[in-house]
């Protein structure tokens, strides 16, 4: 299984990078343009929400098809599950942010698809959870409110350790802060189940969105888990 091309991801990406000489406001230039990634992501998810297949389809639409998103047939092989909508990306063709990408760009993070993935559906979760605790009628009790941001603070923040640990070829560490990061995630699912019980419109709203992206999210560390898994069985295989 190629879980979108990890070879080029990890081990070895730092190499190279000696001559790389920016200064501050490069750096700051860079991170305000890479946010804009987030967006596009955030409105390919809103355009698929319907499907099944959402994961896959924004992960193609993104141009992340190097490698296969599941051990699955890759999304283009078969024709009959594509509709002429697909190819359209927000903006334009498919492809055309690629393009403009400026090849001498260093590598971070933020060209990662997990960490792509995974920040962009935490700031949707957050994002709508603001929206929410700013209404005054939805009579959140603050100790519910505080533990569910919590839960999706430690989350993030264990699913980010665990990208960075892909990144430089731990697949050990990796499960290892996924596994954390799966455990916060059942947290805020079962915190979702309170809040769902005030019965108002806009947490029943949040409730029903929520819990869609928190299984996405699931979904992708299971998928990373299962790749990480498979390396460091085939490593030790090799060993041998």
């Amino acid at each position: 299984m190629s879980y979108y091309d990890y070879e080029n991801f990890s081990e070895g990406d730092w190499d190279d990078r000696s001559d790389l000489a920016w200064s501050e406001f490069d750096w700051e230039r860079y991170l305000c343009e890479q946010e804009d990634i987030f967006h596009r992501y955030l409105s390919l998810y809103a355009k698929f929400r319907n499907r099944s297949d959402r994961l896959d389809r924004v992960a193609y639409q993104m141009g992340w098809d190097s490698g296969e998103w599941t051990s699955a047939r890759p999304l283009g092989e078969d024709e009959d599950c594509l509709d002429e909508d697909f190819f359209q990306g927000i903006s334009g063709e498919r492809g055309e942010e690629d393009d403009a990408e400026d090849p001498l760009d260093p590598y971070t993070l933020y060209r990662h698809p997990i960490f792509v993935a995974t920040r962009s559906l935490y700031i949707s979760l957050n994002e709508a959870w603001e929206r929410l605790i700013a209404n005054p009628t939805n009579r959140l009790h603050p100790t519910l409110a505080h533990s569910f941001q919590k839960s999706l603070q430690r989350g993030e923040t264990h699913a980010i350790f665990a990208i960075h640990a892909l990144d430089m070829g731990d697949y050990s560490l990796c499960v290892a802060q996924l596994k954390r990061a799966l455990s916060d995630l059942n947290q805020s699912i079962h915190f979702l189940e309170e809040i769902a019980r005030l019965r108002t419109y806009s947490t029943s709203i949040y409730q029903r969105e929520a819990l869609a992206q928190l299984f996405d999210l699931r979904e992708i560390w299971l998928r990373v888990t299962h790749y990480c898994r498979e390396e460091v069985n085939r490593r030790y295989n090799d060993e041998d």
